[in-house]
């Protein structure tokens, strides 16, 4: 029984720092992380871009900075991100996870504790 036990506690464990990461990480409805192309995406345009977009009329004025930028970062979200594997990790999988140890572990203990029950 004391396997079991174990198994549940660790569960426990899994699913209490899976919250705790979610928490630490922002938040996030979905998993992902940095990406390099965001990165290059929000970087400053040159100068000779900017005067360019000035004479077709369009303003890069002091509000247009900053706004629409992408963080990123690491984040674990409460579902997957995605297919790509790196972004299966989430709180979701983790108590998914979790949740199917213990209920294994709790069937084996069942089925053992039935299996030596019709032997004696």
């Amino acid at each position: 029984m004391n396997g079991v036990r174990a198994v549940h506690l660790v569960s426990a464990a899994i699913v209490v720092a899976c919250a705790a990461v979610w928490l630490a990480t922002g938040r996030e409805a979905f998993s992902r992380w940095p990406d390099a192309r965001l990165d290059a995406a929000d970087a400053p345009i040159a100068r000779a871009e900017e005067d360019l977009l000035d004479e077709i009329g369009i303003d890069l004025g002091p509000a247009a900075v900053g706004a629409g930028r992408l963080e990123s970062r690491f984040a674990l979200g409460l579902l997957p991100g995605g297919a790509d594997p790196k972004h299966l990790a989430s709180v979701a999988t983790g108590i998914g996870v979790s949740l199917m140890a213990s209920g294994i572990a709790e069937i084996g203990a069942r089925l053992g504790r039935r299996m030596r029950g019709a032997r004696g």
